[in-house]
């Protein structure tokens, strides 16, 4: 009952009594997130290291927050924290922003009654969170993108319509004059926009509402207008990259490629990096590796021109797209420097690229696979591309790709396949379609050197429960470093800090447990049961001086239990 009073005020409190005052406010500086993995890199690495491995163990709740919007969808955001500002958001959209030293209310942006024409009666939208520059919020909410005054809460008027820019309706209109909604075309955003020099940057999904191509798009960050915008899924000469794609889809319709996260920017190279969902559709009508699906992409900043693309999966049958952020970071590889990127995918491999030219980093082997099929017009592609390290074998996954712990009363009547088997009756493979690295990002260690990623293990048909994995890579030889699997699904992205810590969080149907691993060895050093499924990924920022960690909680299966919890951690109190 008390949470329940709780969530109808729209309140937070603090945490007091066994877990002590609330700390006395510092003399200090203050450390912001301000992008929804932290900088343009979406590198999620923190310098702060006032928690650290010897006293991370007595870490201790310090706030709580409760939006109140509990409507079918997991708690998918992650906090911005600006200035001692922290602005969330909840599955609708709508934007909260709350002191970030202890968690009270200062104002809320409903956009409930403003999805009109942006909204599907009986979808709730995943929302991941905003983005911020020079004093405004950025929140893309259903169709919409939503610029707000950081201080007030307020729509800036300038902004598209009374601060609502209808961005994607915008440049389907171009095509589809008819049109009267996104939405009705299967169209809206579920990622936080990226921002850089007042532009801002973000991709429209959803693959699974057959949509002809996701759209990457450029808008004026001051006036809501469309700059440029790239179809994922060139449609005809019209697009950009027809070229190219167009060849790659033979018989049918040219559905699916949406964008599931936030896109990553260069702006020493001048270029966007977009993460491109899967092909959707009969697969029988689209022979050919379907470009650009399941592919990275690399754009210009400044007119959205294709400078390279890199594909994961061909002719994709099983739901292996990418829904994570790229990531970024610059290494030595034998004594050269490279300005790398990774991505991970939902069949459970790492992909490390050079950035500046898409060409694989170590091996990537174009490797035979099955294509024995019993369904009428199906045509399998004959290889998909596995990845290896600098030795020149094939690189662990980021979870299994071999069915693991399947009850045996479930082997009756199924047979378990390789991946990439092409899809038919009574299989057992791994990854599954909700499988592999899904839209939790990445992080990257400029003190360890390792890249950190989330993944869940829940083989198609398995019979079982999902366990999650967090793994370091060293992506200088591709080597695994160290793999921590725990119960539940692993759908929240690590950050790492200077205090050598890794945090992460598992997502359950019983209860989320939120984790803190040594950053170089993997070594369980804290956890803390949320109450309810951790699908987010959390933050670190400073307030006066003070280290927080913050993470949103609530869900279930898969996140589709709601939930409304925002917690932020910090050391006990100095008295």
């Amino acid at each position: 009952m008390r949470q329940k009073c709780v969530s109808m005020m729209l309140g937070s409190f603090l945490l007091t009594g066994v877990l002590g005052a609330p700390a006395l406010a510092q003399e200090g500086e203050n450390v912001d997130w301000p992008l929804h993995n932290l900088d343009l890199y979406g590198g999620r690495y923190s310098p702060m290291d006032q928690i650290t491995r010897s006293n991370v163990a007595t870490l201790t709740p310090r706030w709580l927050f409760q939006h109140g919007v509990i409507d079918g969808v997991s708690n998918q955001t992650t906090p911005v924290i600006v200035d001692g500002v922290m602005y969330v958001t909840d599955s609708r959209g709508s934007v909260y922003a709350v002191n970030a030293a202890d968690g009270h209310l200062i104002w809320t942006y409903d956009v409930t009654e403003l999805l009109a024409g942006g909204r599907r009666e009986g979808y709730i939208f995943r929302h991941r969170g905003v983005t911020y520059e020079q004093g405004v919020v950025y929140s893309a909410a259903g169709s919409f993108i939503f610029a707000l005054d950081a201080k007030t809460g307020e729509p800036i008027e300038s902004f598209g319509e009374h601060g609502q820019a209808s961005v994607i309706l915008d440049v389907l209109r171009l095509r589809y004059p008819d049109v009267e909604t996104a939405i009705s075309m299967g169209y809206w955003f579920t990622s936080a926009p990226q921002i850089h020099d007042g532009v801002i940057y973000v991709g429209s999904t959803r693959s699974e509402s057959l949509i002809p191509g996701g759209h990457v798009l450029a808008v004026d960050a001051q006036t809501g207008e469309v700059i440029w915008h790239f179809n994922t899924i060139p449609q005809d000469e019209k697009d950009q990259g027809w070229d190219i794609a167009g060849p790659t889809w033979v018989g049918g319709g040219r559905e699916g490629g949406g964008i599931w996260e936030t896109p990553s920017i260069d702006p020493e190279l001048g270029m966007v990096y977009v993460a491109v969902g899967n092909p959707f559709g009969d697969s029988t009508k689209r022979s050919g590796v379907n470009l650009f699906t399941d592919s990275v992409l690399a754009l210009s900043l400044e007119d959205g021109q294709l400078q390279w693309y890199y594909q994961l999966v061909h002719h994709d049958v099983w739901d292996y797209d990418n829904g994570s952020q790229p990531i970024l970071f610059d290494m030595e590889v034998d004594g050269t420097p490279v300005k790398a990127l990774a991505q991970a995918n939902k069949n459970g491999f790492l992909y490390i690229l050079n950035r500046e030219t898409g060409a694989p980093v170590h091996p990537i082997v174009e490797t035979p696979v099955s294509t024995e099929t019993d369904r009428e017009g199906e045509q399998p592609w004959p290889t998909q591309p596995i990845p290896q390290t600098a030795a020149g074998v094939p690189m662990e996954p980021v979870s299994p790709i071999v069915p693991e712990n399947i009850p045996p009363e479930h082997l009756a009547g199924n047979t378990i396949v390789p991946i990439f088997t092409p899809r038919g009756p009574d299989q057992i493979f791994a990854p599954g379609s909700g499988g592999g690295a899904s839209y939790a990002p990445m992080a990257y260690s400029q003190q360890t050197g390792l890249l950190y990623v989330s993944a869940i293990d829940r083989p198609f048909n398995s019979g079982r429960g999902p366990r999650g994995f967090v793994s370091a890579f060293d992506p200088t030889t591709g080597e695994l470093s160290w793999q921590q699997i725990f119960e539940g699904y692993g759908q929240s992205g690590p950050v790492v800090t200077a205090g050598g810590l890794v945090f992460v969080g598992a997502g359950s149907n019983i209860a989320g447990y939120f984790y803190a691993f040594d950053a170089e060895t993997g070594e369980e050093l804290w956890k803390f049961n949320t109450g309810a499924g951790v699908f987010s990924s959390p933050a670190v920022y400073m307030v006066d001086g003070e280290q927080f960690v913050t993470v949103a909680s609530g869900g279930g299966s898969r996140g589709r239990r709601g939930g409304d919890l925002i917690l932020s951690f910090a050391l006990p109190p100095r008295r």
